[in-house]
């Protein structure tokens, strides 16, 4: 199989369809601003400390180069490629200014691994090691972006993996890793993981490598990463959006009581207004007058969103009623004369106290298993079997299982929607 990253580890624990699409079908993405302009940085930052003696390059010449390679893919138009480009210039001015005085040649600039995980080819790229005043390793990975959370350094499994690889590779011990800021010049930083945060990293490479090696790819699909993911048009998941015949429940589970919207529904709901919206506000619409055909196709619009809206009010009643009429029979298949219905018992967690939950996460070193505060995450993780006993204990004592009615409609003799 082919080598296994933090970047590819993360994307099938993220979504295995999307891994497929993107390692394995090797399907094309869309270039992004903000990768652009995160290698551009760090390209200038290498030629600054990739030199084969003192002195350091001046500021001058480090600028040069980051002009000379700059990248430009990924920007909406030039006035936002000319403020990132002037934003990139700041920050090397800021961390030349920083630094300069102390400057010395790192141990390695841009080191490539490439090691062995029980027998699992792993590969990756760390920015920067600096020997310390002891002799031990120094890690340091440039960040570039808006924010950077501060207790994210302790708890990276991206600074995990480069501490396991140098330690193995490099047969040195590492006393010091940190995420460097860019936009802001701070360094965030932390002890050494823990050999407990490196087991249990071993292990997720190996539970990553089996399933992509049995073909597990199924699709985790969730409206915020969905939103925004390059791969949609060719995601089973949303067939329907893109040549298909149309469905109201789209390959959705419908539970009873409060609940999202289906897919389909939920962004035709949702997100046609917004688009709308974005769409409307550079520029100053004419009154419907000035064309009557597009007045007839926003009202259409308009008539079909609100439909969408009132029928999905109605189908979750009517799920609701069903779910509780079946489990008062004590069935879970009931029949009318054109569609059935079956009904699965899903049992999830209830958290009261979200921000203890997630402390609880962060400290037995799995924020990497849930990628955001999500309930959806949340859910996955508790699901996991090789969750350690330790935590699941702590996340229990903190929450209630519950039970919750799914039903799912069919036309019968025709699989389930």
């Amino acid at each position: 199989m082919r080598p296994l990253s933090h970047s590819s580890i993360s994307m099938y624990t993220e979504c295995p369809q999307k891994y497929k699409f993107r390692y394995i079908d090797k399907l094309p993405e869309k270039p992004k601003s903000f990768f652009s302009f995160g290698k551009s940085v760090h390209s200038a930052l290498e030629y600054f400390y990739n030199i084969p003696a003192l002195p350091a390059p001046t500021l001058e010449k480090v600028l040069k180069f980051y002009k000379d390679n700059w990248i430009s893919e990924g920007y909406k138009d030039a006035e936002q490629e000319r403020e990132n480009l002037e934003e990139g210039e700041r920050i090397l001015r800021g961390f030349y200014k920083k630094h300069i005085d102390d400057f010395k040649l790192p141990f390695f600039a841009e080191y490539k691994f490439d090691l062995k995980v029980d027998g699992i080819p792993v590969i990756g790229f760390v920015d920067r090691i600096d020997k310390t005043d002891s002799g031990k390793l120094s890690i340091l990975d440039y960040k570039t972006g808006k924010s950077l959370e501060k207790d994210r350094v302790l708890t990276d499994a991206q600074l995990t993996m480069y501490q396991m690889a140098c330690e193995e590779l490099l047969g040195m011990e590492v006393e010091r890793l940190s995420f460097y800021h860019l936009n802001s010049l701070k360094e965030h930083v932390s002890k050494p993981h823990t050999k407990k945060q490196v087991k249990d990293l071993r292990q997720r490479v190996v539970t990553v490598a089996e399933s992509i090696q049995k073909g597990l790819f199924e699709p985790q699909p969730e409206e915020r990463k969905c939103q925004w993911c390059d791969f949609k048009p060719h995601c089973p998941v949303f067939r329907d959006h893109y040549g298909g015949a149309p469905s109201l429940f789209p390959e959705t589970k419908a539970a009873a009581g409060p609940k999202r919207a289906a897919p389909a529904l939920a962004e035709a709901a949702a997100a046609a207004p917004r688009s709308a919206a974005t769409v409307q506000e550079p520029l100053l619409a004419p009154r419907p007058e000035a064309d009557e055909e597009l007045a007839a196709l926003v009202d259409r619009l308009g008539s079909a969103v609100e439909e969408i809206t009132r029928l999905q009010a109605e189908a979750d009643q009517l799920q609701a009623a069903v779910a509780d009429r079946l489990k008062e029979k004590g069935w879970s298949r009931a029949f009318g004369s054109a569609f059935e219905a079956l009904m699965a018992i899903e049992d999830r967690w209830e958290f009261d106290d979200k921000t203890k939950v997630l402390d609880a996460i962060r400290r037995a070193g799995h924020w990497d298993d849930i990628q955001a505060p999500s309930g959806p995450l949340v859910q996955k993780l508790m699901k996991n079997p090789t969750l350690p006993p330790e935590l699941r204990k702590k996340l229990e004592s903190l929450g209630r299982r519950v039970e919750r009615a799914v039903v799912r409609s069919k036309r019968s003799g025709a699989a389930p929607n």
